[in-house]
């Protein structure tokens, strides 16, 4: 029982400072390291040199999301200084369609093929901002219009890398997951496009009954969709198709006039001169073409990348990470390559995106990394070091801080482990950063818990623990936006608004989920 209450603690902690006291994200995660490093060394008596390496290791998993993430900033910044922004604004503004098409053509659409290809779509949140939404409503509207998709964020990472990591230990392989996921998205992609609806209502912005129908219409299509790609093309591939059939679905449906339009639109407008529409057409290509180049990798790359993952990168005894995780940077760094071609650096613009780097990015990949680290704490505390393996010895298992959640969440059975399986998984995203650190954390606690229950298939814990990643209140997403855009301290606002979203589109997971005891 102390074991259970000491596990705890960390967590408790950090979502306290965060919420109850309003403390910025890298200082509360910096609160939550400290408690769990006292915990990992006195309790679970954890050599300090093993739990530095957790740290590392636990940093290097979700690598990717930090070299992705510079890229994307990157991208974002040099945009700005070259005056996108403003032309992609004149560009909008002729959009034929009201603002709540224009929301879901830019982020439900545009951003999932854009997230899932890795090219980077935090830009969206600039634009967004520039549209007179306010910054805690920009970061949920970008992140919940790709959070049904959440496995398929930057290329499939928080499918991939688990299954990597852990699924020769475990027996499975993404083949066995995929088909899974289908009967999920029934629920999540419409309960998403609803609640984005809610979002701009709660920010003061004109919401009809026929918006409402026509995007729970879009939701089902879409979930369709990704339903018959799942089964078709590889996971990496997914999302971006989905998100380019979404912009084609969208578009014709402005077309024949099931959107209506809003004030400051269409032929309002003179058109755009040559140099803003060759800005715009310079800003956007590069994103356009590096998801094309990704989505087309993703069908056809499949022998390189088995090499590629072969290759590990060591890190304590039989510790190792594999170098594919580093794969998902090669698209956005792709983008800013191809962006320099046309959209030319100097020493001004490297200044400029630098002092926004510095101010902006540093304090909140400070977070990322605290909540990434406490991961494999959790994982770690309590092993030792046999014949150059690291293993948890038989009497050692009431000090491994996730085997004990693990056993303890178990104690009422089967039925009830499934139904909270959603709510662990949101409460992980939330404190641990992102979906590929929360299934990183509980893919081994929800083994053990089926192990403890004596459930055989324990993949269906995992997969309905993936598809309850409830991003919109995953602090590491509404951390990165609202800082991108200067307002880095105001996530506790969009935490708080989102709280019924998320627990209402985390209980309704619990369907699907409940449905695999009746038809496996």
């Amino acid at each position: 029982m102390l074991g259970v209450v000491l596990a705890f603690i960390p967590f408790v902690v950090t979502l306290t400072a965060i919420l109850g006291f309003r403390i910025k994200t890298h200082k509360a995660g910096l609160l939550g390291t400290a408690c769990t490093w006292v915990i990992a060394i006195l309790y679970s008596k954890m050599p300090l040199t093993l739990l530095i390496y957790s740290w590392i290791y636990g940093i290097l998993v979700p690598l990717s999301y930090t070299l992705a993430g510079f890229a994307a900033w990157f991208m974002t910044y040099h945009m700005m200084y070259h005056g996108c922004f403003e032309d992609i604004q004149e560009s909008i503004k002729r959009m034929k369609g009201g603002l709540v098409y224009k929301v879901f053509f830019l982020c439900f659409g545009l951003g999932v093929m854009m997230l899932s290809s890795g090219a980077g779509f935090t830009w969206l949140a600039v634009v967004l901002n520039d549209m007179g939404i306010s910054p805690w409503a920009v970061s949920i509207l970008i992140e919940g219009s790709a959070d049904p998709l959440t496995q398929y964020a930057y290329y499939a990472t928080p499918v991939v890398v688990p299954t990597l990591l852990f699924g020769e230990m475990f027996g499975f392989t993404i083949s066995d997951l995929m088909p899974m996921f289908n009967r999920f998205f029934w629920v999540t992609i419409p309960s998403f496009a609803l609640a984005m609806l809610w979002v701009l209502r709660e920010d003061g912005k004109k919401v009809t009954k026929k918006d409402a129908v026509m995007v729970l219409v879009y939701g089902l299509f879409l979930a369709g969709v990704v339903n018959v790609l799942n089964l078709t093309v590889d996971v990496s591939a997914v999302g971006i198709i989905a998100g380019a059939i979404g912009m084609g679905a969208l578009y014709l449906a402005q077309r024949m006039g099931i959107f209506g339009k809003s004030e400051g639109v269409g032929d309002e407008h003179p058109p755009m001169t040559v140099v803003q529409r060759s800005r715009f057409n310079k800003a956007l290509a590069p994103l356009i073409i590096v998801s094309l180049l990704a989505g087309l990798w993703g069908s056809f790359g499949k022998p390189i990348e088995r090499a590629m993952g072969t290759i590990m990168i060591p890190v304590i005894a039989d510790q190792a990470v594999p170098f594919k995780i580093v794969q998902p940077f090669i698209w956005p760094a792709l983008t800013v390559l191809i962006m320099f071609t046309w959209l030319k650096p100097s020493r001004e613009s490297l200044g400029y995106v630098g002092k926004l780097m510095k101010d902006r990015w540093i304090l909140q990949q400070v977070a990322n990394w605290t909540f990434a680290g406490m991961v494999f704490t959790y994982h770690w505390s309590g092993k030792t070091i046999v014949d150059g393996a690291l293993v948890l010895l038989p009497e050692n298992e009431k000090l491994n801080l996730l085997t004990v959640l693990a056993k303890a969440a178990t104690g009422a059975g089967l039925l009830p482990y499934m139904i909270i399986i959603p709510f662990m998984s949101m409460f992980a995203t939330t404190l641990l950063g992102t979906e590929l650190t929360s299934t990183t954390f509980f893919m081994p606690f929800h083994f053990i818990a089926a192990k403890t229950l004596g459930f055989a298939k324990a993949t269906v814990f995992m997969v309905g623990h993936i598809v309850a990643n409830i991003g919109i209140t995953d602090i590491r997403k509404l951390m990165k936006n609202v800082a991108l855009i200067g307002a880095y301290g105001e996530e506790y606002k969009a935490l708080r608004k989102t709280a019924m979203i998320g627990l209402v589109i985390t209980a309704a997971t619990i369907i699907p989920l409940l449905s695999f005891l009746i038809w496996p």
